[in-house]
């Protein structure tokens, strides 16, 4: 038996408790880096770098997979993210003092008024800023909180990627089943010249109360950016020492890449 939940309701609401799950079933089936790999690469970075990193920003934080991750490793964590729902499931994973350092927002805003050794943001959450517009506000806010000499890391998908993803589910969407009573089934589509893939996802959970799936839809779009574009607008931003690696690898990006990492500094 099941039930049909609105469609509109705001990205995550339904998925949030179910979302490591699927994360998990991202980094095999999508190539993407586990969050200890992503983890350690931060920490090379910060390392080479050569400033001191004691508190952190996790822009995007999600269900805090790499905030907990960096916690563990001694690091003050702030994490910021648009869900509600993504939060209460990152809080569940912190001890109580860090679950004071969650924060609600949305960019391009950053809600906070202090000052960070460095930011990170992962899961290429900056591929749903929709033009350069936001993505510009964005890089300024993450300026504006940056201590100077601080370093900023973030992640996004290619257009390899999603190209990919699209001749994996056509004609036939990707279905999923994962522990916990979540089914999914996957599909992405790029619209006839348009600059966006749309992503739609349906979810089935399982309600073991009431013996019953509630079903939900989501559509993400996602905006697949130029490295030129990208480094553009990161230098207007006013960032410096600009790298890009090949998902988290001290490796250069090239025609394969799935996912584009991002190094940079706010200049002394």
């Amino acid at each position: 038996m099941s039930g049909q939940a609105p469609e509109s309701v705001r990205p995550y609401t339904y998925l949030a408790q179910h979302y490591d799950a699927m994360e998990a079933w991202v980094c095999g089936d999508w190539h993407e880096s586990t969050r200890v790999q992503m983890a350690d690469f931060i920490e090379a970075v910060w390392q080479k770098r050569g400033a001191p990193v004691h508190k952190v920003l996790d822009l995007c934080c999600g269900t805090g997979l790499l905030l907990r991750e960096m916690t563990q490793r001694g690091y003050t964590v702030t994490g910021v993210d648009r869900s509600a729902t993504m939060l209460e499931q990152s809080a569940q994973k912190l001890v109580p003092e860090a679950r004071e350092r969650l924060v609600q927002g949305e960019l391009p805003l950053i809600p906070l008024e202090e000052e960070f050794d460095a930011v990170h943001c992962t899961g290429a959450a900056l591929n749903y800023l929709p033009n350069d517009t936001s993505l510009l506000r964005s890089f300024e806010s993450v300026y504006r909180v940056l201590r100077p000499g601080g370093t900023f890391v973030f992640d996004l998908y290619t257009d390899a990627l999603m190209r990919r993803y699209v001749e994996r589910t056509t004609p036939h969407a990707v279905a999923q089943e994962l522990p916990g009573g979540y089914t999914f089934s996957l599909r992405c589509r790029r619209p006839s010249a348009g600059e966006s893939f749309d992503m739609t996802s349906v979810q089935y959970l399982r309600d073991d109360t009431t013996q019953t799936y509630v079903r939900t839809v989501e559509v993400h779009h996602v905006y697949p950016q130029s490295q030129e574009k990208v480094r553009s607008l990161v230098a207007q931003a006013g960032f410096g020492g600009i790298e890009v690696f090949d998902n988290y690898r001290p490796q250069p990006t090239g025609s394969r890449t799935l996912y584009e990492t991002y190094v940079m500094v706010k200049p002394d």
